[in-house]
């Protein structure tokens, strides 16, 4: 039986991890935005919990014993976690294109 280790894991947008690794000095609540960013972006049918980790990710995966398309998920925050990092992972949960949530992120930040 094969075993699933680190060596032979395809990852298919290494890009994205990147990006999700991105860090920042700025002082701001990174729960609060990720709420605003979720808020902002409205995953359809999808119930999200936001939490502090280690490593900011996104996990989900459909919600059995609900309606056909309804989804789970928890996207985890670091606490050095960049509004560019939050809210690619927002938009990745949201299948929202990234150009389009980092638009709004700009358009967020201006007075």
């Amino acid at each position: 039986m094969a075993r699933l280790q680190s060596t032979n894991i395809l990852d298919n947008a290494p890009e994205i991890d990147r990006e999700l690794d991105e860090t920042s000095d700025e002082r701001f609540d990174r729960t609060e935005f990720a709420l605003e960013a979720l808020e902002i972006l409205r995953p359809r049918q999808t119930t999200v919990a936001v939490c502090e980790g280690a490593r900011l990710r996104v996990e989900s995966g459909r919600a059995w014993g609900r309606a056909p398309g309804e989804r789970w998920a928890v996207l985890a925050v670091t606490p050095t976690a960049s509004r560019r990092a939050i809210m690619t992972a927002v938009a990745a949960l949201a299948r929202a294109p990234r150009p389009y949530a980092l638009a709004l992120l700009e358009a967020r930040a201006r007075p």
